[in-house]
């Protein structure tokens, strides 16, 4: 193994991470009555969304960790925002995958109080502060990279502008179809940066 087969595995998550995202976003059932949270395709959505989470943050520590002394202080500032982000995230994914599917079929009272979860006690704070930490991070990051010259201008202009369309689309005055397009549009540059990663030398080669 070296640091070129873990920076093009990095890559390659960071490909199927963005596609997972768009998608498990775009098909998100809009009612997230008991009846909804029951179904199998709501489980897949969710495993979808867990795979992308995943894989994105495997994929991201994987191009991050040969290029973290030139991506300097945004990159690392980046770095550790996105990371607790997607952590915190991860939680409340495991409990929509693995949980809430349970309740909906045995106690469907306790959905039909709090819906998915995502609302439910100090998770209406958590849960979006995670949303921001992620996105912040994922612009800083990129800025860092563009800034080393390990990023091509454009990829990471696209993250930076996708990140930030995201935050607003994930916040309450964003609505559904801003949170669906933006996560499509989040997905995009992901799978850009997956890509740019996988045509160029820079990432493997910035520890040289």
């Amino acid at each position: 193994m070296n640091i070129q087969t873990i920076t093009r595995a990095g890559a390659l998550g960071m490909i199927i991470s963005g596609l997972a995202l768009g998608y498990s976003y775009v098909s998100h059932p809009h009612h997230m009555s008991p009846e909804t949270i029951a179904t199998p395709f709501w489980v897949l959505i969710h495993a979808l969304f867990a795979l992308s989470l995943v894989l994105g943050l495997l994929g991201t520590t994987a191009l991050y960790a040969p290029t973290a002394e030139r991506a300097g202080r945004w990159g690392l500032a980046g770095f550790v925002a996105l990371f607790i982000g997607m952590m915190l995230i991860f939680g409340l994914d495991y409990y929509e995958v693995l949980i809430a599917p349970y309740l909906a079929v045995h106690y469907p009272e306790v959905i039909a109080d709090h819906g998915a979860g995502d609302a439910m006690g100090p998770v209406a704070i958590f849960f979006p502060l995670a949303g921001v930490l992620t996105v912040l991070g994922y612009a800083a990051l990129a800025y860092g990279w563009m800034k080393a010259g390990v990023l091509h201008k454009p990829v990471a202009v696209a993250m930076i502008i996708a990140a930030l369309a995201f935050g607003f689309g994930l916040s309450p005055i964003g609505g559904l179809m801003a949170a669906r397009i933006t996560a499509a549009a989040f997905g995009a540059a992901l799978i850009a940066i997956g890509v740019s990663a996988l045509r160029s030398s820079a990432f493997s080669a910035a520890t040289a």
